[in-house]
């Protein structure tokens, strides 16, 4: 069910329930600024699980910038097609409200044989341009706007019910629409 051993799955749950500090996780990723602004190289690399370390041997690249019609229109002088930082951010969120509304499925042993999540915001550049100030950043998005579609034609309107709660555990939807106060580090050498 789901593509997973169910039982192997519930039984790393329970270890995950039963030893927080040998299950907290790290997710990382570096970019590296190209030539051309706003084009960056992202690696998802190594990542741990209770301050072990795995993947090493990991090194998926995403190449960022912006759709070409974009970079065509801000005189770009060699245009080309890339994902965009915002929409990476929001194509996360879909996979996540997905896996999560699929993990707890499993865990509620609900029949689900389909999710498909859609989310849309829209965005104001102006603070990123310098037309406006830094002190108005809190007004770049509009309201995101999620849409899940759920097939699953055996719910009971309670399962349905619950199921409509699952995308508020997803760690990606947290952690887009929490607040989560942070200064960069930074460092500067010649």
């Amino acid at each position: 069910m789901y593509g997973v051993d169910v039982g192997g799955h519930h039984e790393f749950i329970e270890w995950f329930a039963e030893h927080p500090a040998e299950a907290q996780i790290e997710f990382r990723a570096s970019g590296t600024a190209e030539e051309a602004v706003n084009r960056t190289t992202a690696t998802i690399g190594g990542w741990s699980l209770g301050g072990e370390e795995m993947g090493g041997e990991r090194a998926h690249e995403l190449h960022f910038g912006l759709p070409v019609e974009l970079e065509e229109a801000m005189a770009y002088t060699d245009a080309e097609d890339r994902y965009e930082a915002i929409e990476t951010a929001i194509a996360a969120l879909t996979a996540c409200i997905n896996g999560t509304i699929g993990y707890n499925a499993l865990r509620k042993g609900l029949e689900i044989e389909g999710v498909m999540t859609t989310v849309r915001v829209p965005v104001d550049l102006r603070v990123l341009f310098g037309i406006h100030g830094v002190e108005e950043a809190a007004g770049m998005y509009g309201d995101l706007e999620i849409d899940v579609a759920v097939t699953a034609p055996n719910l009971t309107e309670a399962e349905m019910e619950m199921v409509r709660e699952f995308p508020k555990r997803s760690p990606v939807y947290n952690l887009i629409t929490r607040e989560h106060p942070s200064e960069p580090s930074f460092t500067f050498g010649s």
